[in-house]
């Protein structure tokens, strides 16, 4: 990498951190003010209570998992810029970071449906609120218990070592940004799907 393609991929870490750092600003903003304003309309309509849920999961996801995938964000772009052009490696970096977020939207997709099936089964069943509970009870422990097995230990480690997922990952184009991106946020999931429980818990 000479001295030109040397500050380009400087101006391309610094812009990609700015980006991201405002991305994640905004969510947090959107999350405060969503705290203080009301959606009762909203909520009247399945499909608007439907994006509502996953628009408000998304935000949520961006502003708290996000920060967290900014190591292994960085660690790509360093990668790519120094097996490709720093051009390229700037737009295959948005690839990275659009997948990754794809998959935390549809697991708040699961979760929507999760919760509506638990409230249906609620209703049909005429389950009284202490059964609710306990039934939700049960799903936190069993995210409990899965805190302690070699595949909360293997996505742990993937997220934990942004070097040794890409050296083991890594492949050149967009395409293979795409498929890394969705493998990072899958092996992310796997280490925080407790939110999702939580997701189920509150809708008992």
């Amino acid at each position: 990498m000479d001295k030109t393609q040397a500050n380009l991929f400087y101006l391309q870490r610094n812009l990609i951190l700015g980006l991201l750092s405002a991305l994640v600003a905004a969510a947090w903003a959107g999350l405060v003010w969503h705290s203080h304003t009301t959606t009762e309309m909203t909520m009247t309509h399945a499909v608007g209570y439907a994006r509502h849920f996953i628009a408000d999961w998304v935000i949520m996801m961006v502003a708290m998992m996000l920060p967290t995938a900014l190591p292994m964000i960085i660690t790509f772009h360093k990668v790519q810029a120094a097996n490709r052009q720093p051009r390229d490696a700037f737009a295959t970096t948005w690839v990275f970071v659009a997948a990754y977020l794809v998959v935390w939207a549809f697991a708040g997709l699961a979760a929507y449906v999760g919760m509506q099936a638990a409230e249906a089964a609620i209703v049909r069943f005429a389950l009284p609120p202490a059964a609710a509970a306990q039934i939700g009870g049960a799903i936190i422990v069993v995210a409990g218990i899965y805190q302690l097995t070699p595949l909360k230990d293997v996505c742990l480690s993937k997220c934990r070592g942004p070097t040794d997922f890409i050296v083991t990952a890594w492949d050149d184009g967009a395409r293979s940004a795409l498929e890394m991106g969705l493998l990072h946020g899958a092996y992310c999931l796997g280490c925080c799907w407790l939110l999702l429980s939580s997701s189920f818990r509150s809708a008992s």
